[in-house]
């Protein structure tokens, strides 16, 4: 069976990787191609502060998405109680 490379993005356009897309058993010569996915290639290289996001004809280079750091359940726990003094109070009682 043969295979051909193509290119997933995510539901927002934004490149993930390359993949592969397999040949029909029933129809030669025809590759199905996975969902969020394109033959057309993205650029080979971008800026360290852009990234590739598919419009649906070509890929323009954006501004990288920052992504923000992980908070552990303790952070989010006194995040929570800073911000709602009175269950402080309820469990104080």
């Amino acid at each position: 069976m043969n295979e051909k490379i193509v290119y997933q993005y995510n539901q927002a356009g934004l490149y993930v990787c390359k993949t592969a897309a397999d040949e029909s058993p029933l129809e030669p010569g025809v590759f199905l191609i996975p969902g969020n996915s394109t033959e057309t290639a993205p650029p080979i290289e971008w800026p360290d502060d852009q990234w590739p996001r598919y419009n649906g004809v070509t890929w323009d280079l954006i501004p990288k998405p920052k992504v923000s750091e992980p908070i552990s359940p303790e952070q989010k726990l006194a995040e929570f109680l800073k911000s709602n003094p009175e269950v402080v109070a309820l469990i104080n009682n």
